[in-house]
Parts: structure tokens; sequence; C-alpha cells
């Protein structure tokens, strides 16, 4: 299958790449949360340090899972036929 082909076939599921995208920036910006949290409510302890960690994975997953929404937007927006005016 060629990339041009594989592109076609993306063509119409933009709702769907829209709700990946939208989940990892909720997960981005809910891992950003812990980290504030972790920083200014948490006092200096392993336990501070386990949230701070907590959340740079929640952002880091969220993060690329909003890189994979974008980026198959994108390709089903490239690939669609041009829209009449």
């Amino acid at each position: 299958m060629s990339f041009r082909s594989w592109g076609q076939s993306q063509v119409g599921k933009e709702r769907h790449f829209l709700t990946w995208f939208s989940a990892g920036a909720t997960l981005f910006f809910a891992g950003a949360a812990l980290m504030l949290l972790a920083g200014h409510r948490i006092s200096p302890s392993l336990t501070q340090e386990l949230v701070a960690l907590t959340g740079v994975l929640v952002s880091g997953s969220g993060a690329c899972v909003a890189a994979y929404g974008y980026f198959m937007l994108m390709v089903a927006r490239l690939f669609a036929p041009p829209r009449e005016k």
C-alpha cells in the first residue's frame, strides 16, 4: 500500500482524529497540573517526586497522543478532495 492510497483511506475520519487530539491535550494539561501540584502543594519528599514523575509521564504520553491526532488530521486534510466555493 502506497502512502497516497493509505492517506486517501484516512479521509473522512477527521472526527476520530480530533478526538485523539483532544484526549491527548487533556492528558497533557492534566500532567502539567500534577507537576504544578507537586511543586506548590506537596512538601519536599519522596511523595512529591513520585507525583511529579507521574505528571511528567502523563504529560509526555498526552503530548504523544495529541501529536498523533494532529498528524493524522493533517494527513486526512491533505488527501481530502478540494472543496468547491
